[in-house]
């Protein structure tokens, strides 16, 4: 019972942080902090559901987690970019992560929309065949 209380407080801290240091006017600390929160959580729950139950290395979990991050890479911002209306490789200009690939894309000179589709269209097949594979 114990644990309830701390992963309830944990989760109530953890989601209060970041819209804290938001308001506050830090958005990049907060943008950071809640992407390490979303992150844990996510990839917490993902583990549960797929049967992951101790910290211990086997190639099945790495093979799973992995292909769940390559497909998150690959479908995130295109559903969000839908949803939003915006145009479906726009890239923002307010995370770290958006700001590393506007730098990218800037020092390259690579056009951003067919490198963003060719790049998530790879790891939408390397994750779809990391998680589907047969053991």
């Amino acid at each position: 019972m114990n644990w309830i209380i701390f992963i309830a407080l944990f989760l109530i801290v953890c989601e209060a942080v970041p819209e804290g240091l938001a308001l506050s006017g830090q958005k990049t600390l907060a943008g950071c902090f809640s992407f390490i929160y979303l992150s844990g959580i996510t990839l917490g729950l993902f583990a549960w559901i797929t049967g992951i139950r101790r910290f211990e290395y086997k190639p099945i979990y790495v093979r799973i987690i992995g292909g769940y991050i390559l497909l998150r890479f690959a479908l995130f911002s295109l559903i969000l970019n839908l949803c939003a209306g915006l145009p479906l490789f726009y890239i923002g200009t307010t995370k770290l992560y958006d700001q590393a690939w506007q730098w990218f894309f800037k020092w390259s000179g690579i056009d951003h929309v067919q490198f963003l589709a060719m790049f998530q269209f790879i790891a939408l097949c390397v994750g779809l065949s990391l998680i589907l594979r047969k053991e």
